[in-house]
């Protein structure tokens, strides 16, 4: 009796490893195929632009944007320049939930 219930929980061990396998595989083939999906694009304009990084890293040029419907965020631009018009991309992640901001200016 002791070895019919062993083999039991091996089969039922297995079904389950099983199905965490193939639920994984199934949002890696999500993930993958909609990585950097665009979700939205906005408009907004440049309010500060600030430079992150250091001796130890590579200088980085940041924008506090405020976009048309009022909310800020920040974001990478290559030649910040406050006052200047961007257009914000909102795009998916890597990891399918999180979400990327990409801004180009004008």
């Amino acid at each position: 009796m002791n070895v019919e219930m062993m083999e039991k929980n091996i089969r039922n061990l297995v079904k389950s490893v099983f199905a965490a396998i193939l639920i994984l595989g199934i949002y890696v083939a999500i993930c993958i195929t909609a990585n950097g999906e665009t979700l939205k694009v906005m408009t907004g304009a440049i309010e500060k632009c600030a430079v992150l990084g250091g001796k130890s890293a590579e200088a980085h040029s940041h924008a506090t944007i405020k976009t048309s419907s009022g909310s800020y965020l920040i974001s990478s631009v290559s030649s910040c320049s406050v006052g200047s018009d961007v257009t914000i991309f909102v795009k998916r992640g890597i990891l399918y939930f999180n979400t990327i901001y990409v801004a180009e200016i004008k």
